[in-house]
Formats: structure tokens, C-alpha cells, sequence
């Protein structure tokens, strides 16, 4: 089928939303209209992407495409015309976002609250910055109309009017957060306030969003709530079971909090479908997920020194509802850059090639869907955004002093915006396979800040995916001076050996970083594939078990438990675990590759097919796909020709490997010999 498959689209943002805590609330029928849509359409997890930051992420949600395509990489940017700090506006994206490429094409669109979407851009619809909702914080202060943030501006007077400022927050409505509020003086208690001021502001979102799905014409509409994310990092480390640096007292006083922040959004989301009517397609998507049970991080989950991102899991929430939409079904190894593309196909739009995320085919009931395809949407020549008017500068600075204040920032200087900027850029080059442009981000910052450690770990990280070991090890050698770095240190030595082709040099090495934390479940993994290595089958085995038993979510432990799997003749269960590892991660090519194996040693030789070629449409360079559909197709199917194929295209692209070789040789030979 190809053409319009929706007739409108819902997009809800919870950020921070976890299958973890989600189902333990289920369980307890607890979220009924969740349960509903879950029931009712598809759902599974999303896998998030690196850095896991918000801006970085809602944007790439909204666009299909990494960060270095969309340019917003922080929560502030240096800028280029005052000199001075901003915070990420729409104009900061360097593309077009689901709202433009829709309102382009004649659709109504509609957004609230969506992040770096101040000021408003003129779309076909309406808008409502993510500036709209926050209050000062001020006693008494009147709570000035934010200018730019309401699209058509003759909507801002109405707008104004759903707003809620903390200080209307009554204790029967903080009372289900917070039970035990009338036992002690609530007004002086600074949680009691953060509190008020959350659920000031996520109320605020949803009654203007509510107000303009009831009285606003939309074919797309894209509602974020932050509250979530916010809650957990104010409120989780209070969560059951109770931490050991949380007292009795704190735990009493706060354990529910965000089991009711859950049922609250439970709540909201029960409005919104109402509204939205069954006809319409309703999409729930997390941008990572947020850690909730025993496996937390050790002390507070308060933001520190910037880094919002420890306490933050890899994989989201996606629920997807509506018309040819499978009914109570799971779907597998979607990304957030999916989002984008599904909403496109949804909408009867062509998916743009350079989108880095696919359409998710599997969602749909329909036999065939055909995707429609364009080069672009980006027209050379056009501004960055779609006509946002301009920042307010005041503004500015009190958004810039509230992000400080939450900890997004370490400061508000200059310096420490670029700073932050390569440093997340240079995470997007590292993640996405492109080592040589990560390191350049890396150094630009040890060229301003010589002692940081992070980018040097990061630049040995990067030189030892490109083979340059003895130079990471240079790098990782310095770090060991360091007590406080020795287990990384460890880590990555045990890496470098490892990938020296020393396992036994490798092992003693992460047995040390094990003493040191023998909860990581990175190490576990390592040291299975050490074992993996080694050939020592039974040990492997146990390692990437252990791993799963500290993360069940582990996609790297069960790709490699499948690997320990088959290589001790047990193909099925092989087959089953990289079935798991790919469930949880689609984009790693050698996972399939492993499937394929597992599948063929069973017998499934046309899904063997597939997952081979599959591992190709991810990494078209690897020869060793191509070996293994020859092979397939020559002793299984007795089809010579594509047999023969498939071995040139493997020869070829060896061959070509080895030219590149070569090149490298002769340019450092060059460099090298006397002038």
C-alpha cells in the first residue's frame, strides 16, 4: 500500500520514560490508559543515541538525523553575533525539523513545549516554545507573557490564560506525590518547591496543548513534557528500594514521588487519546530511559557538573496505536532517528535519503507498504529556520542562569559552551563509526583545557578503533599515574592488548579494573570476549551471563553469549540470543553477521540470507557477508551466479582495503623521509 496511512498523527514526548518502571506499574494496574494503547497498537524499546542529551536527542527525533547533520549539540551555543552564550533555539538546528517538511507540504501542523523550539517558527499551524511554560521564579514577580514563544502571535492572550504558576499548586494537588505532607512544614522544605514548580510547568503544557487540540485544525501534532526526566533526577534516588545515603526520614517523606509523577503522565496521555479520537495515530516515545531499581548509580541522581547522563539508560519507551497498525504486538531495534521516518510514511510524505533512521515497516498490518523516496529536504540557500523570530536577550540570560542552576551547566561562559559542543560532537563522531573527525573535536578541546581526562580517554578510545594501538596506550599510560583513573585506565589497556592479539596480557589487565568495580557490566563483557578469544567456551559463557545478570538489557552480552553459544555446537540457543541482542539494537552489523551464522548452522538458510544481508545494508564495506552469501548460495541453492556475485563484490572490497593500506603506508613514508 502507498499513500496516506493516517489520517492525523499524534507525537508525545515523555522524556526520560522507562520500561523498567513502567512495567513494575502495569503489573499493578496502575497506568490504565498506557495499558490501553499498549494493547491496542505496537510497543517495544527505542534505542537512544550518544550523547544522551535532550536537545541533541529531541532534535534528532524531530529530524532522522545525527547531531553533526542537525547542529544542536548542547543546551547553550556560543553566539556568533554578540559573543556571547545562548541557549539552543530553532534557529540553532541546521535542518528541517517533522513540522517544516509537513507544514511545506500543506499539512496543518501543530507543536508544544518541543525542546530548542524558541523562538516560534512560522509554520501552517501553530506553536508553543518550550519558553511558554516556565514562570519566574521570583516571589510576587508578575509572570510577564514570553515574547516569540506562540505561533500565530495572535494565539499568545489565550495561551496566557492555561498557564499555572507554582505558586497555584495547592497541597491536595502535591498530596499524591507526596503523602506525607502534612507532617511536617512543607513551605520551607526546598523539594516541596522544585516539586511545585515541575508540575506547575508540565500542567501548564498539557492545558495549552489540550486547549489547542480542541479548537486548532492539525493533521500533526507534536506535544513534549520534560516532567519526567526532571522528576527522576530530583526525586529518584528516593525511590524503592531504599539507597543507602537516602535517610529513613527522606525515604519516607519521598519514596512515592515518582511512582505518582508515572500515574500523572498516565492521566495526561488518558486525555490526550481522547481527544485524539481512534482514527488518529498516536505515537509515545521516551528519549532514553532513566534508571529506577537496584541497578542505580551509587548517590544522588541530581545532575553534576553538567552531566545529566549517568543515571540515563540507552533504551526508551515506543508505543505506536492507530489505523494498520499491528494490534498488541512488539516491535524491534527502533531508533529515535526512526520516528521521524515512520511519521513521514504515516502522513503519506517521501522519506528523505539523508535521514540517518528507516521507516518502521514492521509496525503496519498491511502486507506490503511502499516507501516513497526524495534526496532532500534541505533546499541550499534557505534559512536554517523556518522564519523563528528573534531572541529576546534578557530572556536569554534567565534561561541560561535557571539551566546552571539545574545542573545542565557547569557555567555560562563562552568558553565553556565551545568546549562542551566539540566535546558532544566529537561523542556523535566516535558512536557513529567516524573515529578520525572525533579525535579532531577531542584535541580542540585539550588545546584549551590540556588536563582533561574525559577527551583523553576518548582519543584512546577513537585511536584504538582505528588500530593505532601504541598510541593509545601512550595516552591510556598517562592516566595510570591517577588512582582515581586506574580502573578505566585498566579497562582500556585491556582493550589494546587484547586487540594486540595478547588475551592472556588482556585478562590481567580487566581483572584489575574488575577489583575495582565488579558491577560493570562493560567489563564483563570484555572479559567475555577475552575468553571468546581464548577459546575457553565455558568461561565466555559465564561472563556474558553475569553481564545479562546485572542488565538484562545488555544487547553486547547477548550477541556474545549467542557467539559462546554456537561455538559449543548449541546453534538454536545461539540463534535466540542474537535474536535478543538485535530486539534491543538493530544497527550493529555484526550481530547479524553472528545470526546468520547461528542461523545457518541450523538449517534456516533464507533468514541466514537475510541477516547477511542485512549486516550489508549497515556496513556495506565488510567483505565477509558477501563470503558467506556465496558460500550459501553455491553449496545450499546451487546458484552460481549470484554465488559468483557475491565472491568478486568480497574481492573487490578487499582489494580495496588494501589500496587504502597502501596509500597510508606510502603518505607516512613521505611524511617521514628527509626534504
Amino acid at each position: 500500500m502507498r499513500g496516506r496511512l493516517a489520517q492525523r498523527v499524534l507525537l508525545i514526548g515523555w522524556d526520560g520514560a522507562d520500561w523498567r518502571m513502567i512495567n513494575s506499574l502495569l503489573e499493578k494496574g496502575q497506568l490504565p490508559h498506557l495499558e490501553k494503547l499498549i494493547n491496542e497498537g505496537v510497543m517495544g524499546n527505542v534505542a537512544s543515541l550518544t550523547p544522551m542529551l535532550s536537545p541533541i536527542l529531541w532534535t534528532s527525533i524531530a529530524t532522522g538525523k545525527y547531531a553533526d547533520k542537525h547542529q544542536v549539540l548542547s543546551f547553550a551555543e556560543p553566539d556568533g553575533t554578540t559573543g556571547r552564550v545562548r541557549p539552543v533555539t530553532s534557529a540553532s538546528r541546521r535542518c528541517k525539523a517533522l513540522w517544516n517538511i509537513l507544514s511545506e507540504r500543506g499539512l496543518k501542523v501543530g507543536l508544544v513545549s518541543w525542546l530548542a523550539s524558541h523562538p516560534a517558527e512560522k509554520v501552517n499551524g501553530f506553536v508553543v516554545t518550550d519558553r511558554f511554560a516556565h514562570a519566574p521564579l521570583e516571589p510576587g514577580k508578575a509572570w510577564e507573557p514570553v515574547e516569540n514563544s506562540v505561533h500565530p502571535p495572535e494565539l499568545l492572550e489565550e495561551a496566557c490564560k492555561f498557564r499555572v504558576h507554582p505558586a497555584q499548586t495547592t497541597p491536595m494537588q502535591v498530596a499524591p506525590f507526596i503523602p506525607r505532607l502534612a507532617e511536617f512544614d512543607a513551605l520551607k522544605d526546598p523539594k516541596v518547591q522544585e516539586l511545585r514548580v515541575l508540575l506547575a510547568q508540565c500542567a501548564t503544557t498539557h492545558a495549552v496543548a489540550t486547549w489547542l487540540m480542541q479548537t486548532q485544525p492539525w493533521d500533526f501534532l507534536a506535544i513534549y513534557y520534560e516532567a519526567i526526566d526532571r522528576f527522576a533526577h530530583a526525586f529518584m534516588e528516593f525511590h524503592p528500594p531504599k539507597a543507602p545515603h537516602i535517610s529513613d526520614e527522606e525515604f519516607e517523606r519521598y519514596k512515592n514521588v515518582m511512582t505518582a509523577c508515572y500515574r500523572f503522565h498516565d492521566l495526561m496521555l488518558g486525555r490526550l487519546m481522547q481527544l485524539a479520537g481512534n482514527d488518529t495515530t498516536v505515537i509515545l516515545v521516551s528519549d532514553h530511559g532513566f534508571h529506577c531499581d537496584h541497578r542505580r548509580p551509587e548517590g544522588s541522581s541530581k545532575i553534576h557538573e553538567g552531566r545529566p547522563v549517568a543515571w540515563h539508560r540507552p533504551y526508551g519507551v515506543l508505543v505506536i496505536r492507530g489505523p494498520h497498525i499491528k494490534k498488541d504486538q512488539r516491535v524491534y531495534g527502533a531508533s529515535l532517528l526512526d520516528v521521524a521516518p515512520t511519521v513521514l510514511t504515516l502522513l503519506g510524505c517521501p522519506v528523505a535519503r539523508d535521514m540517518d533512521g528507516k521507516p518502521l515497516k514492521q509496525i503496519f498490518d498491511l502486507e506490503t507498504v511502499e516507501i516513497a523516496e526524495i534526496d532532500s529536504y534541505e533546499t541550499p540557500g534557505e534559512p536554517d529556520a523556518a522564519g523563528a523570530s528573534a531572541e529576546d536577550p534578557w530572556a536569554a540570560r534567565q534561561v541560561l542562569a535557571r539551566l546552571v542552576d539545574l545542573g545542565y551547566m557547569e557555567d555560562d561562559s563562552t568558553e565553556g559552551a565551545v568546549l562542551d559542543r566539540l566535546r558532544n560532537l566529537g561523542q556523535v563522531y566516535a558512536a557513529t563509526g567516524r573515529p578520525k573527525l572525533a579525535i579532531e573535536q577531542f584535541e580542540q578541546v585539550l588545546a584549551k583545557k590540556p588536563d582533561d581526562r574525559g577527551c583523553k580517554i576518548s582519543i584512546a578510545a577513537c585511536r584504538i578503533q582505528m588500530g593505532q594501538l601504541d598510541a593509545a596506550e601512550h595516552l591510556v599510560s598517562e592516566l595510570l599515574a591517577d588512582e582515581a583513573d586506574a580502573p578505566l585506565a585498566n579497562y582500556y589497556l585491556g582493550l589494546i592488548h587484547l586487540r594486540r592479539g595478547d588475551p592472556e596480557a588482556a585478562l590481567k589487565y580487566l581483572r584489575r579494573a574488575e577489583e575495582a568495580n565488579p558491577g560493570c557490566v562493560e567489563l564483563q563483557c570484555q572479559i567475555g570476549q577475552v575468553y571468546l578469544r581464548q577459546q575457553r567456551w565455558k568461561r565466555a559463557e559465564a561472563a556474558f551471563k553475569k553481564a545479562i545478570e546485572m542488565d538484562p538489557d545488555c544487547a553486547e552480552a547477548h550477541d556474545g553469549l549467542g557467539v559462546a553459544y554456537r561455538a559449543q555446537k548449541r546453534p538454536e540457543e545461539a540463534v535466540y540470543e542474537h535474536m535478543q541482542s538485535i530486539a534491543l539494537l538493530h544497527y550493529r552489523p555484526l550481530t547479524h553477521i553472528n545470526l546468520g551464522l547461528a542461523l545457518a548452522e541450523t538449517g534456516q538458510f533464507d533468514w541466514a540470507i537475510r541477516a547477511f544481508e542485512v549486516a550489508l545494508e549497515q556496513n556495506p564495506y565488510n567483505p565477509f557477508p558477501h563470503r558467506c552469501l556465496a558460500h550459501i548460495y553455491r553449496q545450499v541453492k546451487n546458484d552460481a551466479q549470484k554465488a559468483a556475485e557475491h565472491l568478486a563484490q568480497a574481492r573487490r572490497l578487499v582489494a580495496a582495503r588494501r589500496q587504502a593500506l597502501t596509500q597510508q603506508i606510502d603518505t607516512h613514508r613521505s611524511k617521514d623521509s628527509p626534504q
